[in-house]
């Protein structure tokens, strides 16, 4: 007992009389910026939809178009519905890409041209939301059901050429800072109005 407590006086000791020892906060960089915070929680989106995807993005998962113009980070989040009695689902995509904030107007209008480049789809354009200075918005009408079209002409993903369904979709661009998202709302309950509260509730979560 008496050598027990010369160790803890000894202890309790050196605490006292060794250097102060000064917390230093961790700097935050763009490599720690979390994406997965800013996507949309299922308690966000409308009734009955179902979480289907939520993974993070590697280089590996864009093209070399959204690499060169400075493309860091991406997340991608994907919640699906089948409305009763009608075919087909309803599928809710949002994509969120970290870029330099300079490149932001040129990828904005890349992604759009890229996602209304579908000869087999009509477009029209759409009043956008308020959201940042580079927000835009149309829709795709489907004007033929099978088409063999690559899947990597976003520069915020690649895939590989394959045939697949089309259909009727709704998207809204915006961006904040160096933040550009996709939202994307296709399928037979696509509903610009309904869009436009996901987008704003996401523009939201945007530091």
């Amino acid at each position: 007992m008496i050598i027990a407590i010369l160790v803890c006086s000894l202890i309790l000791a050196a605490g006292c009389t060794g250097p102060a020892v000064t917390a230093v906060p961790a700097v935050p960089t763009p490599a720690g910026i979390m994406l997965e915070s800013m996507v949309l929680t299922p308690s966000e989106v409308p009734q009955n939809f179902t979480p289907y995807e939520s993974r993070a993005k590697n280089s590996t998962d864009v093209g070399k178009l959204a690499r060169d113009l400075g493309w860091k980070q991406g997340y991608v989040v994907r919640f699906i519905r089948s409305p009763e009695g009608v075919p087909g689902q309803t599928e809710i995509l949002q994509t969120v890409a970290l870029y330099p904030a300079k490149n932001i107007p040129a990828i904005a209008e890349l992604a759009e041209k890229q996602d209304r480049s579908d000869k087999n789809m009509l477009f029209s354009n759409l009043s956008p939301p308020t959201l940042g200075r580079y927000s835009r918005a149309f829709s795709g009408t489907v004007n033929t059901l099978m088409t063999q079209q690559p899947d990597n002409g976003n520069p915020l993903g690649s895939g590989p050429v394959g045939g697949t369904v089309q259909q009727d979709f709704v998207e809204i661009i915006f961006s904040k800072g160096d933040i550009l998202e996709v939202l994307r709302m296709n399928g037979p309950g696509a509903d610009y109005s309904t869009l436009v509260s996901l987008a704003q509730t996401a523009y939201d979560k945007i530091p």
